[in-house]
């Protein structure tokens, strides 16, 4: 029975800390911070690379492997020179994720030109787009009559 009883307290207060981790909270880091929101049409998506950090993680994995070999003789600080640039290589690549992204060009309905860039697609050329900006920069596929809704109450004004 008191086997049973940890258990129970355990699954219920693993549900407990994750019901705090939702994904829809905003977060620390938005903390006084401009936020606009807006509707565009995508004028053009252009695919872009971030910097990539390898090269430096591998070389800096290379000297440590060939410095931390150094007492050896010349075979043992070349091996280490080798695994310790692939391992700084693979963890910074792990560590980076992903490269690409994307450029958005943006006409808002307010007849501003507005370039975005984020690290997924959402939109296609043509389509219409909510797009929020606090911090970081989310963009939302929105139908095109809320777009022409918007730039007809825009126009009014």
């Amino acid at each position: 029975m008191r086997k049973f009883c940890v258990v129970s307290v355990t699954i219920l207060g693993i549900f407990f800390l994750t019901a705090c981790a939702n994904s829809n909270h905003v977060d620390h880091q938005a903390k006084n911070q401009f936020v606009t929101e807006f509707y565009a049409w995508v004028e053009n998506v252009e695919k872009i690379k971030f910097k990539s950090h390898v090269g430096e993680g591998a070389a800096i994995g290379a000297v440590d492997g060939l410095l931390s070999n150094a007492r050896g003789n010349s075979e043992d600080m070349l091996a280490g020179a080798i695994i310790g640039g692939l391992f700084g290589g693979l963890l910074t690549a792990l560590f980076e994720g992903d490269t690409t992204g994307y450029e958005y060009q943006l006409a808002a309905v307010d007849g501003d030109l507005v370039s975005v860039i984020a690290d997924n697609k959402s939109a296609e050329q043509g389509q219409c787009v909510s797009v929020r900006v606090a911090g970081d920069v989310r963009i939302r596929l929105e139908a095109m009559g809320v777009c022409d809704e918007a730039a007809q109450e825009y126009s009014q004004f």
